[in-house]
C-alpha cells in the first residue's frame, strides 16, 4: 500500500511539475514586458522573448511580407484580374454617373484634389500669360517688319506698292485739273505776288493771275504725267518702302508704347479666355462631346492606361511605400498587452493542450520516477 501511495505522489508532483513548468514557459513569452532589476543587475530571461525579440521579429516579418507574399508581382496579378478590372469599370461608371448627376463643376473637384487648388491654377496659368505675351513682346520688338509679313501677302504688297506711284499721280493730276486744285494754285500765286512788293506790280503787267494759274496749273499736270517723273516717283516710294519694312519694329515703337500695348492685350486676353469663369463650368458642359467620348471609349483606355502604368511601376511603387518597414513599425507600435490578448484569443487552444500535455507527461515521468523507486526498495 505505501508503494501505491509513493508512486501516486510522484505523479502527482510529476505533473505539477510539467504542468506548471509549461504553463510559465507560456507565460515567459510575453511576460515580463520590460527587463527587471535586482541590485542593478538585469534579471535572466527578463523581458519576455517576444518583447525581448519583437524588434527582429518585425523586422523579420516586414522582409517576410515583402519578398514572399507582398510581392510586386502578386499584386500586378491582382490588378489584372478580371475582378479588380471589374471594380475599375464599375468604379469609373459610378463616378462619371455622379458627374452627370450633380453637375459637378471643375472648381469643385480641384478643390477636391487640394484646397485653393483652382485659385493657384487662375493665377499661374494669368501668370503664365503675362510672361508668354511679354516674352513675345520683347522678341517682336527686335525682329524687322518684312518678316512679320506673311510670303503671299509680302508679294501682293510689294506688287501694290511698285504701282502705287500710279494711283498717286493720278489722284494728284486729278486734283490739279478740278476747280478746287485750280483756286488753291490761284491762292497760292496771289500770295507769292503779293509779297514780292516791286516785282508785283511788274508781274501784273506781263501776265494775268489767271494766266499765270492756268499755266502753272498746266506744267504740274505736265510734269507729273511724264514718264521720267513716274519712275522718279516710283523709284522713290519702292526705295521708303524697303527702308521701312527693314528696320526693327523698335524703330518705330518705344518701349513705353509696347509696355501699354502688351498690357492692354494682356487684359483683353484675360478677359475673353475667362479662365476663372471656366472652373465653373460643370465638367459636363464644360466640353460635352469630350464628355461623351469618354463615357464610351475614354473610360476603358484609362482603365487600361491606368492598369498598364500601375503594372509597370509596381517594384518602384512598393519601394517607395516601404511595405517592409511600415510592417516593422506597425509591430513594434502595437500594445504588448493587446498583441499577448490577440496571440492567446488565436492560439488558447493550443497553449491549453500543451499545458495539459505538460501535466501528463510530468504525471508519467512520476509514475516511472516512483516504480523506479519502490523496485530499488
Amino acid at each position: 500500500m505505501a508503494a501505491l501511495y509513493v508512486v501516486i505522489f510522484m505523479a502527482v508532483i510529476g505533473a505539477l511539475i510539467g504542468g506548471v513548468t509549461n504553463t510559465i514557459a507560456i507565460k515567459m513569452l510575453f511576460r515580463p514586458y520590460e527587463a527587471k532589476y535586482i541590485f542593478g543587475k538585469k534579471l535572466p530571461f527578463t523581458p519576455g522573448v517576444i518583447p525581448m525579440r519583437r524588434d527582429e521579429a518585425s523586422t523579420k516579418l516586414g522582409a517576410i511580407v515583402t519578398e514572399h507574399l507582398l510581392t510586386p508581382e502578386v499584386f500586378v496579378e491582382k490588378i489584372n484580374s478580371a475582378e479588380s478590372q471589374k471594380f475599375f469599370e464599375l468604379f469609373l461608371d459610378k463616378q462619371i454617373e455622379t458627374l452627370e448627376k450633380e453637375q459637378t463643376t471643375i472648381r469643385y473637384v480641384l478643390e477636391k484634389i487640394s484646397p485653393g487648388l483652382s485659385e493657384k491654377i487662375v493665377n499661374y496659368l494669368n501668370l503664365e500669360i503675362n510672361e508668354k505675351i511679354n516674352e513675345y513682346s520683347f522678341k517682336l520688338m527686335d525682329r524687322e517688319i518684312e518678316s512679320l509679313i506673311p510670303s503671299e501677302a509680302k508679294r501682293t504688297l510689294d506688287h501694290e506698292v511698285e504701282n502705287l506711284h500710279e494711283t498717286i499721280n493720278s489722284r494728284v493730276i486729278l486734283y490739279l485739273s478740278s476747280e478746287k486744285g485750280a483756286e488753291d494754285i490761284r491762292t497760292m500765286v496771289d500770295d507769292f505776288i503779293e509779297n514780292r512788293g516791286k516785282l508785283e506790280k511788274a508781274i501784273k503787267y506781263v501776265i494775268s493771275k489767271e494766266s499765270l494759274t492756268e499755266r502753272i496749273q498746266n506744267e504740274l499736270i505736265n510734269l507729273l504725267s511724264h514718264e521720267d517723273m513716274k519712275h522718279i516717283e516710283q523709284e522713290f516710294i519702292v526705295t521708303e518702302y524697303h527702308k521701312f519694312i527693314g528696320k526693327k519694329i523698335s524703330s518705330y515703337i518705344s518701349d513705353e508704347d509696347r509696355s501699354r500695348v502688351t498690357n492692354s492685350i494682356v487684359d483683353e486676353v484675360k478677359n475673353k479666355i475667362n479662365i476663372d469663369g471656366i472652373f465653373d463650368y460643370p465638367i459636363v458642359e464644360f466640353s460635352p462631346q469630350l464628355f461623351e467620348s469618354f463615357k464610351t471609349t475614354g473610360k476603358h483606355t484609362l482603365r487600361k492606361n491606368v492598369t498598364k502604368y500601375l503594372g509597370k511601376n509596381m517594384p518602384k511603387i512598393i519601394e517607395k511605400l516601404k511595405l517592409a518597414e511600415v510592417i516593422k513599425n506597425q509591430i513594434d507600435s502595437f500594445q504588448l498587452d493587446k498583441l499577448e490578448s490577440l496571440v492567446m484569443d488565436v492560439a488558447n487552444k493550443e497553449f491549453k493542450m500543451i499545458m495539459f500535455l505538460g501535466y501528463f507527461l510530468g504525471g508519467l515521468i512520476g509514475i516511472i520516477q516512483g516504480l523506479i523507486v519502490v523496485f530499488l526498495n
